[in-house]
């Protein structure tokens, strides 16, 4: 891919979309593109988390690992073009909490923690906006979580 059609995949992001053409221009010089085969893991759950990711062109299954081996992983959450993910380890550098599998052939953008906080920390703006668009992505998952959860658990009774 192009730094071209790598700006525009930031640019049509959740994450980033609202940055103007020189902060957009700082975060794309802490991309980097990284191809995946379908089948392919991105990382699995339990595995330290070291970078966010956002889907160029395919489709990433988000999948819940059981606690025994005779159980088969549960998708819990697909994406698409332009979407991100991985994005929680922004404000809490612990463990994935679920796997990343490539349903598709895929192309992705990987923005280490590392180099995207520094961004932050050296240009406040580009951090508070990051920040703030982190948090309602978070608060919208975890809304559809809450909503899933609640639909499991009453419609056993």
């Amino acid at each position: 891919m192009h730094l071209q059609e790598i700006k525009r995949v930031l640019r049509q992001s959740d994450l980033f979309r609202d940055l103007n053409e020189i902060h957009l221009d700082l975060v794309l010089m802490v991309c980097e593109e990284i191809g995946y085969r379908a089948g392919e893991y991105v990382f699995r759950q339990n595995d330290p988390g070291d970078a966010l990711y956002i889907v160029a062109r395919g489709v990433v299954d988000i999948l819940m690992e059981p606690l025994d081996d005779k159980s088969e992983p549960m998708t819990v959450a697909v994406f698409k073009e332009n979407d991100t993910f991985g994005e929680i380890l922004l404000v809490d550098q612990g463990r994935r909490t679920a796997s990343a599998r490539c349903k598709t052939d895929t192309q992705l953008i990987r923005i280490s923690r590392d180099r995207l906080l520094k961004l932050c920390y050296d240009y406040p703006e580009i951090g508070f906006h990051i920040m703030h668009r982190i948090a309602a992505e978070l608060a919208i998952k975890l809304r559809t979580s809450n909503e899933d959860i609640r639909g499991q658990l009453f419609r056993r009774l």
